[in-house]
């Protein structure tokens, strides 16, 4: 069981987040990092790990974007922190993407088992459940190394973010290829671009600082060839401090089981709901618009949405008084 400690100067890696446009130097940032442990998802690493600049760098590559590789790569890092001072995903989108697409494999052999369309296959609750599970599962392993003293780097893809006005779509800024709010995990964000010099006609490799809990950069400043130097008096000034124990590592199974439990009392409800619904709909076709009056009333836009399950419990009780 946790408890509270006192706070104190403690032993801690910094984790980052890259993302932004292809060929904005994310790679070469990352690269710069010491006794770098790398998962490569995208065979870019390949490039430049025999590199004068970045050779002596990297300790260890490991050339995969399988989810379940990374895990266990994460693991021996974790285990192995005199070993590795930094451990980096290159890129995370990657990974992400692969658990997504292992998921909607599944629903097609589901969907070719029962006969169905595969090309009318989309992800089943559970599936999404199950990405949910397997990220949450990762952003703990993060925060793990982290607290082991192991820089992590986590490198994304980017995409634009667009808002209608009139008839057309305008982009208004950018965000990692990632999950939802991902960008909280980190202790730090930059969204790497390129600028082209109007005097010399040459491109310029920056960085944005998009969030910064170390305080070492101001929101919004702009870094010109961002490197480890960049954060190394904060980084070098914390590996001279003791790691402090911590219940990460009882976090990852805890939150496993608990997500679990939540995806199985969630299935339990939608079959009662499916079922009552079936019931009351044969009873009298009217109740179709009821029980949709009720779902709106108590905010339940979807039935099969997890997060909306004491909702849709609400509803359920409802319905049982028609």
């Amino acid at each position: 069981m946790a408890k509270f400690r006192k706070p104190q100067a403690r032993k801690q890696g910094l984790k980052i987040l890259a993302y932004g446009e292809n060929g904005s130097g994310k790679s070469w940032f990352d690269l710069s990092f010491p006794d770098n442990a790398i998962i490569d998802s995208e065979s870019k690493i390949g490039v430049n790990e025999n590199n004068p600049l970045f050779r002596d760098k990297i300790a260890a590559i490991a050339d995969t974007s399988n989810y379940y590789d990374a895990v266990e790569l994460m693991e021996e890092v974790i285990k192995n922190p005199k070993s590795y001072k930094t451990f980096t995903i290159d890129s995370y989108t990657k990974i992400y993407s692969a658990i997504q697409v292992a998921c909607m494999e599944v629903e097609e052999e589901r969907a070719r088992k029962k006969g169905g369309n595969i090309d009318d296959s989309t992800l089943s609750m559970r599936s999404h459940g199950k990405v949910k599970l397997n990220v949450l599962r990762f952003e703990d392993y993060i925060a793990q190394a982290s607290s082991k003293g192991i820089n992590v780097i986590a490198v994304a893809h980017k995409v634009d973010v667009k808002q209608k006005s009139g008839e057309n779509w305008i982009k208004v800024g950018e965000k990692p290829d990632l999950k939802a709010n991902a960008e909280h995990t980190f202790d730090v964000v930059l969204r790497f671009y390129k600028e082209k010099d109007i005097v010399t006609g040459e491109y310029k490799y920056m960085a944005e600082v998009e969030k910064d809990t170390t305080n070492t950069y101001k929101l919004g400043q702009k870094l010109e060839n961002v490197t480890y130097d960049h954060f190394k008096e904060y980084i070098e000034k914390n590996e001279k401090e003791e790691i402090v124990n911590t219940h990460y590592d009882k976090t990852i199974n805890d939150n496993v089981n608990v997500m679990k439990k939540e995806q199985e009392d969630h299935e339990t409800i939608v079959k009662e709901f499916k079922t009552l619904y079936s019931e009351l709909v044969k009873q009298d076709e009217s109740n179709k618009s009821k029980v949709a009056s009720l779902m709106k009333a108590k905010g339940v836009e979807k039935y099969n949405d997890t997060s909306l399950t004491p909702q849709l419990i609400e509803v359920i009780q409802e319905m049982k008084k028609l």
